[in-house]
């Protein structure tokens, strides 16, 4: 996604993703000329349902949905 829409779509949901119920963190990553999402919830039901009302319609048509896999391990400070 360009940088740009990301920078519009994160900043008017960021406060309501964080009191999310299951979300844990989001990071944006620079990659290929646009940004590239990586977030990491308690499941993706709990994602979809935040996602679908807040995040997608905001996004530009043409925009790819969201793919998933499972974290196996994860460490932090």
């Amino acid at each position: 996604m360009p940088a740009e829409v990301y920078d519009q779509v994160v900043g008017d949901v960021k406060g309501s993703q964080s009191a999310a119920d299951g979300f844990v963190a989001h990071y944006g990553v620079v990659e290929d000329g646009g940004i590239t999402v990586v977030e990491i919830w308690d499941s993706i039901g709990q994602h979809d349902a935040w996602f679908n009302e807040a995040v997608k319609p905001l996004l530009p048509p043409g925009t790819p949905e969201p793919t998933f896999v499972e974290l196996h391990f994860s460490n932090t400070k």
